[in-house]
């Protein structure tokens, strides 16, 4: 008797933990929104429920990759330009994150966005022969994401099946992963499946749905812990916030430039200091680069991003991010090839209707770049202005 008493107590106490875990994860998810869009660890871009239920308001999603974890302890970064203005951008983003993480995130969140617009930073890097690598997609990949980019039937079958098949190529070296998103395809696209088979895919949807709300609950708290989320607005609610100072954030960038980047490449001094023991090594290593950045598979899954927005009628912009036209004339990557890169990228948003913040002609503008690929002060400060004023509707 004492055993089974002591098993119902253990049960009934487990049972307490998980209730209780469901109802303080739900709660932590969607509070604070404005500090949510603004937090940039990897880990939120994971989260399905804490994406599309903090977008609120004004906000657009603005996707990205590792440049949302540069420059953000400084007041040219999103993250904290944007707190006092009635504008907030979703930034969704960090290393790894390539066009195809992104399309399939936006199919997921689009029926929750309340304006119909989002932001793509695309950088040049992404464009290398091989494309974004198996390893990286699987590392970035969420399969409650993934799951809502099924069930949207505003995406055409000829999308649909390019995402799927890219993915599955990309997640060959994970079977189990690709194992379940094959029946999570066969069961949320109406595919004849077995009756076993819908039972598992529902009851393993809904630990998912459980797990995503628990670690996102973990991991905005445990950035709260360190002082790395996104502090409560400057201003009180209810008041009136103002549009940045864009002519003043330059000239402040101008200055502390001016004394934080004193080398060749016009980066940050800390970045350069990194860079310094292996410099030699990189003079002249890009000469053969006579087609750098001009093939692979990027540009198709580029295409597949602007296509999801086509279909879902998501007006997109994407941000053409340039190189560091002092660090890749040391390297010797030929300027032609930069330029013939630049000339895809417009011809792709030309082609698909989607407007274009063209920053390539900043390649020698100095304190634009915290390293030799990163946005720094400069760079922070147009591409912002950019998002802000397409978000606003005077962008173009």
């Amino acid at each position: 008797m004492d055993r089974i008493k002591g098993f119902l107590t253990a049960l009934a106490l487990m049972v307490l933990t998980a209730v209780g875990l469901h109802f303080y994860a739900a709660a932590q998810t969607d509070q604070d929104p404005e500090g949510y869009a603004l937090w940039t660890w990897e880990e939120k871009s994971l989260s399905f429920s804490g994406l599309s239920g903090n977008l609120r308001g004004n906000m657009i999603p603005v996707f990205g990759s590792s440049e949302f974890q540069h420059g953000n302890d400084t007041p040219y970064h999103p993250c904290r330009l944007f707190r006092k203005s009635g504008f907030t951008p979703m930034l969704i983003g960090a290393g790894y994150y390539q066009s195809l993480s992104h399309a399939v995130t936006l199919a997921a969140i689009e029926k929750s966005m309340p304006v119909r617009k989002t932001v793509l930073i695309v950088s040049p890097q992404w464009f290398r022969k091989t494309g974004v690598v198996d390893q990286a997609y699987t590392s970035r990949f969420s399969e409650r994401i993934y799951q809502e980019m099924l069930l949207n039937d505003s995406l055409s079958r000829e999308t649909k099946d390019y995402i799927r098949n890219r993915t599955a190529l990309l997640l060959k070296g994970d079977a189990q992963t690709l194992s379940r998103i094959l029946l999570d395809e066969k069961v949320l696209t109406g595919e004849k499946t077995g009756c076993m088979e819908r039972m598992r895919q529902v009851l393993w949807t809904e630990f998912l749905k459980e797990k995503d709300r628990i670690s996102t609950a973990f991991w905005k708290k445990a950035a709260q812990l360190k002082g790395r989320y996104p502090s409560a607005p400057e201003v009180p609610d209810g008041t009136d916030r103002k549009t940045p100072d864009w002519s003043m954030l330059l000239e402040m960038a101008e200055n502390a430039g001016e004394i934080e980047n004193t080398n060749p490449f016009f980066i940050d001094d800390k970045s350069y200091a990194r860079l310094l023991p292996v410099l030699d090594l990189k003079k002249g290593m890009n000469a053969d680069a006579d087609r750098g950045y001009q093939t692979g598979p990027e540009f198709a899954d580029l295409e597949c991003f602007l296509n999801v927005c086509l279909e879902t009628g998501v007006e997109p912009m994407l941000v053409l991010v340039p190189v560091n036209g002092y660090y890749y004339d040391f390297t010797e990557f030929p300027v032609s090839a930069r330029q013939a890169y630049y000339e895809k990228i417009r011809e792709i948003a030309g082609s698909h209707g989607a407007l274009l913040a063209d920053f390539s002609g900043d390649e020698y503008t100095k304190y634009f770049f915290e390293d030799r690929v990163h946005l720094g002060k400069k760079g922070w400060v147009k591409v912002s202005e950019a998002i802000y004023r397409f978000a606003a509707g005077s962008a173009g």
